[in-house]
Order: C-alpha cells, then sequence, then structure tokens
C-alpha cells in the first residue's frame, strides 16, 4: 500500500504507524509499513522523539493534517520542520486511522518538494487511508502479507459485498448511520480480533450480533 501511495501519486514517502496516548498525554508510536525512497520512516519517528509534527497532530486531534510547505511551518513545529526539511522532506499529508472515536494511528504521505494535493488526490490518499485502517482492523496481531503487487492493493480499496450487505443489515438493526454501522462492525472485529470480513458473514446469516456487544463495549 505504501508504495501503491508513492507511485500513484507521485510521492516521496509513505509510512503506516500505529500509535497510542497515555495519560499523561504523551504518545507512543511504531511504524509497520513504509515506503522505499526518502527516509519517510525516520522522519515519521523523529516528531514523536520530539514532541512535535503534523503525524502527532492528525493522531491526537483526530483529523487530517496537510502541510504543503513545510518551510512556512516552522512556526508551528520549530523542532520539527527544519529536521524534515534537513532531511530532503518539503510537504506532508498525515491522515488518522479511525474507528468512530477509537485512533489506532496515521497514514503519513510523504514528498521531497513543497506541493498540494489536488482534489483526485486527496481523494486517492483518503482511499488508501481506509484501506490501511480496514488492513490494521483485519490483522490485529499482524500477519504475513500478500504476494500480489501494487494493483492487487488497489483492488482491495473496494469492500466486499458481504460487508456492504452486512452494514446495511446493522445500520437497521441499531437505527444508525452507515458509516456508524461500519465504525461499530470494525470496532467489534478488533476487539474480538476477527476478520472484518468473517464477522460481516456471521451476521449475514444470524451467527453475529451487534447490539449487545456494542452495549458491553
Amino acid at each position: 500500500m505504501c508504495r501503491a501511495a508513492v507511485d500513484g501519486l507521485g510521492l516521496s514517502g509513505a509510512v503506516v504507524s500505529l500509535m497510542v496516548a497515555s495519560e499523561s498525554g504523551s504518545v507512543g508510536s511504531e511504524a509497520i509499513a513504509a515506503s522505499w525512497g526518502v527516509g519517510a520512516e525516520a522522519v515519521e519517528e523523529l516528531q514523536f522523539s520530539l514532541g512535535e509534527g503534523p503525524s502527532r497532530d492528525a493522531f491526537i486531534l483526530s483529523r487530517p493534517v496537510l502541510e504543503p510547505d513545510l518551510e512556512k511551518s516552522i512556526g508551528r513545529w520549530p523542532g520539527y520542520a527544519p529536521a524534515a526539511l534537513g532531511a530532503g522532506i518539503g510537504s506532508v499529508f498525515a491522515f488518522p486511522l479511525l474507528v468512530g472515536a477509537m485512533r489506532l494511528g496515521v497514514l503519513s504521505l510523504y514528498d521531497a518538494v513543497a506541493r498540494t494535493l489536488s482534489e483526485g488526490e486527496l481523494a486517492d490518499s483518503l482511499a488508501l487511508n481506509e484501506f490501511a485502517t480496514r488492513y490494521v482492523l483485519d490483522h490485529p496481531l499482524g500477519g504475513e502479507g500478500g504476494e500480489g503487487g501494487d494493483a492487487s492493493v488497489l483492488d482491495e480499496l473496494e469492500f466486499r459485498d458481504e460487508i456492504y450487505q452486512a452494514q446495511g443489515m446493522v445500520m437497521v438493526a441499531l437505527n444508525v448511520s452507515l458509516a456508524e454501522a461500519l465504525a461499530r462492525m470494525r470496532a467489534h472485529a478488533f476487539v474480538t480480533e476477527q476478520n472484518l470480513t468473517a464477522l460481516a458473514a456471521d451476521i449475514i446469516y444470524g451467527r453475529a450480533w451487534l447490539l449487545a456487544a456494542t452495549e458491553d463495549e
């Protein structure tokens, strides 16, 4: 997926990081995937040692942080911005991995030059962020990646029919929106360490119900 982001969007690097916030307000991070090319993973980790940066902010604020020109953000991140510029980074686009109110981590996209994302590139970035979130939830204990290339990754951006059907059933059963129904399915799958597609099949065939599980959670 990171390679697909770099190649498809013409970027220099991409990193997926899992993160956790402590009661003291500090944020821990571990990169679980990174692209080739520019040392994006090192730049990603740098901001957590400095306690500032776009990916850290995206996680804490639970919203994308798009910085098209790091030279103009030195006042915002006085430690991180100069260090990232020195490492050859000109722009950063950070997207949090979210399931409802639950924060899992961040997809961070880097380019060596100052640039903005076009409307189409932003849509593609959000789709890749959605895929990264689903992958983390579907593989809570880790696992070996497939042998498919970028094309297989992009194909996975489309939901399976079973998930759509189960999502509609949960929406009706819980009287929530489609987005909330999917968020609850993902949260339930994550907590029970179950593949999302398998959970969808269980819901369709009456083997699983989310109402009681959601109340308990």
